[in-house]
């Protein structure tokens, strides 16, 4: 993986823009840091004309160098209100614009950079501050006129070789073309340096644009990041959601489905054991009604067979009456027996057809999940997985007997 390649901060917008075309070119200074070190630099420059007095010649130059350190003056104080008082700092600024333009623009002092001023450096390197003094002053005449008092040969050597280089005496014939070839330099230099200044602040605008969009591109891309991790995360949440419920409701299906065939068995077991009882009912509850019936027309047939061979008058034979007894007795017992199984069956189809029921209403219940505690299936369990009954039914039916009558009588 590969770093990026640092990138250049965009510059900010300029504090002002001063055009000193050939004196300098283009400054636009983005900050008072800037702006100092400029100006700082020429004050540089020039120090040495206050390295000692040498007539009045050189006022114009030192009144200039005067207005570069008020302008570092006022650098300082554009400082102080720069956060606390935005418009005494706009105040400032202006001032040291307006002060840069009298010393480079108004005056003409020669910016570092410029021929002339590298001539006078130059020169004032291979002579001396004295004779540099007048050299410069030849350029730069005080403005409240010309005062110039050589007082000894270096000064004078000075103030000469400025007239020579300033208006070419020692080349008087070649002074028409090299003047021209001068102006010309002039001029193409003037136009570099304001060229050059055009497209520093053009490339500086654009380089601003493209931070801001860079910034909006990266801010954007930070929100959609920040957006769809938001997303992400929703829709994890609300998946881990779904799974969570659709574990829940799975593990409730397969404990309902679990607990539908564990219950199956009995509701068939049930069922079929209904149908049987039911089915059983109905055939002893026939054979029951039946036998009474035959019992009645089989007992009064025979009442009417004995009575009817006894002689009037006479008493039945006692062995006869006996027999009609015990026929009557095992008759009687018969019936009950088919009545009592009637009964039964009827009883125990009754119970299996409400334990269907229950087992049914159970598995609905559990089904939708209504069942809302262990307590309830606790009962519904309990009622479905009671005891049988036997179905057996005590003293029900017909009434008892003469013999039961007398067998039930306690021994006295």
């Amino acid at each position: 993986m590969t770093e990026d390649a640092p990138t250049r901060t965009a510059p900010s917008e300029p504090l002002f823009q001063l055009d000193l075309a050939e004196n300098g070119g283009l400054f636009a200074p983005t900050t008072l840091e800037e702006a100092r070190s400029w100006i700082e630099r020429e004050q540089s420059f020039w120090s040495w004309i206050q390295s000692g007095q040498f007539g009045n010649q050189d006022q114009g130059v030192k009144q200039s160098y005067q207005l570069l350190i008020q302008s570092i003056s006022n650098i300082n104080q554009a400082q102080q209100y720069q956060a606390s008082n935005p418009q005494e700092f706009q105040h400032q600024v202006q001032t040291i614009e307006r002060q840069l333009r009298d010393v480079f623009l108004d005056r003409k002092l020669p910016h570092s950079s410029t021929p002339l001023a590298k001539r006078i450096d130059n020169y004032r390197q291979s002579t001396d501050d004295q004779a540099g003094s007048f050299f410069a002053s030849v350029f730069l005449p005080p403005q409240q006129g010309h005062h110039f008092q050589p007082q000894n040969l270096p000064a004078w050597r000075g103030l000469i070789e400025g007239l020579i280089d300033r208006f070419n005496i020692a080349n008087a014939p070649q002074k028409g073309r090299k003047q021209a070839a001068d102006q010309s330099f002039e001029l193409l230099r003037a136009k570099t340096e304001a060229l050059l200044g055009e497209k520093t602040t053009t490339v500086d605008a654009l380089h601003r644009d493209y931070e801001k969009l860079a910034n909006d591109i990266e801010a954007a891309a930070s929100e959609q990041v920040i957006h769809f991790s938001d997303a992400q995360t929703q829709r994890d949440t609300d998946f881990q959601k779904l799974v969570t419920e659709h574990k829940e409701e799975m593990e409730q299906l397969r404990k309902t489905f679990r607990e539908e065939i564990a219950l199956r068995a009995p509701a068939e077991y049930w069922e079929t054991k209904r149908r049987g009882h039911e089915l059983m009912g109905r055939i002893t509850g026939g054979l029951s009604f039946a036998s009474i019936a035959g019992a009645a027309i089989g007992l009064g047939f025979f009442v009417h067979d004995l009575l009817g061979k006894t002689p009037q008058g006479t008493a039945p034979e006692s062995w006869k009456v006996a027999m009609l007894v015990l026929i009557g007795l095992f008759t009687v017992w018969g019936v009950r027996l088919l009545v009592r199984m009637f009964l039964s069956n009827l009883h125990l189809s009754t119970d299996a057809a409400e334990r269907v029921v229950m087992v049914r209403t159970y598995l609905s219940l559990l089904e939708g999940n209504r069942l809302s505690g262990g307590e309830d299936r606790q009962l519904i369990l309990q009622a479905l997985f009671r005891p049988a009954s036997d179905g057996i039914v005590k003293d029900e039916g017909l009434p008892p007997s003469m013999f039961e009558f007398l067998t039930r009588q306690s021994k006295g």
